[in-house]
């Protein structure tokens, strides 16, 4: 079995204009972050959800910080 490769495409549910991870002090590239060093997830990249409060999925305690 060949090794697969693992697409990363989240560039196609970031939301620039809405969502709040583009504005954070805590943002990287590769859309991950303190809260999530391994990537976050879509409904914060895609602004159905927001990141004022620490969610059960996360790492840390760190949410949105403007930067």
């Amino acid at each position: 079995m060949e090794d697969m490769l693992e697409i990363d495409d989240r560039h196609e549910i970031f939301n620039i204009y809405e969502s709040q991870c583009g504005k954070c002090k805590y943002f990287k590239e590769r859309y991950s972050c303190i809260a999530y060093p391994n990537g976050i997830p879509e409904e914060l990249l895609d602004a159905s959800q927001q990141h004022n409060e620490v969610r059960k999925d996360q790492t840390g305690n760190t949410v949105f910080t403007p930067d």
